[in-house]
């Protein structure tokens, strides 16, 4: 007894998960960045820094409360829209919805905390992008069938 979701999802799924996949690496990238430009960050604030209240150490603080948590969220909201893709691969048509909601939360939250990580957002938007395509959509409504 075999599914025919068992002979392979269509191209554009699997296009899809490896777009989702790219892009939370990318995310997760963007947020190690910053780590290794550390330093030319806080400079960068202190020179445009205009009130006298904000000092060095509140600056780097801030800097080093942003990098860790466009980290954390990048690899939490990444590592979710990467499970719900491959599940979504896999033939489970409600992944689809859980990767939209998932990967709309991650832009926004890209948007928030890191110029760079909205790039990978971005480019996790177009692997769902495909997942939303005609032969995507056909493959995970179609009824599993016994034979």
């Amino acid at each position: 007894m075999t599914s025919p979701k068992e002979s392979g999802a269509p191209g554009t799924i699997t296009a899809g998960y490896w777009l989702v996949v790219t892009g939370a690496v990318l995310s997760v990238l963007a947020a190690l960045y910053v780590l290794a430009i550390r330093q030319a960050v806080i400079d960068a604030n202190v020179q445009v820094n205009k009130d006298p209240a904000r000092t060095v150490e509140k600056i780097a603080r801030d800097v080093d409360i942003t990098w860790i948590s466009a980290l954390v969220g990048g690899l939490v909201l990444g590592g979710l829209a990467v499970w719900f893709a491959g599940k979504a691969r896999a033939g489970a048509k409600r992944s689809r919805t859980s990767l939209m909601i998932t990967v709309l939360i991650g832009l926004f939250f890209q948007l928030t905390v890191s110029p760079l990580g909205v790039f990978g957002a971005l480019v996790a938007m177009v692997g769902l992008a495909l997942f939303y395509l005609r032969q995507s959509t056909e493959y995970l409504t179609e009824p599993e069938q016994t034979s």
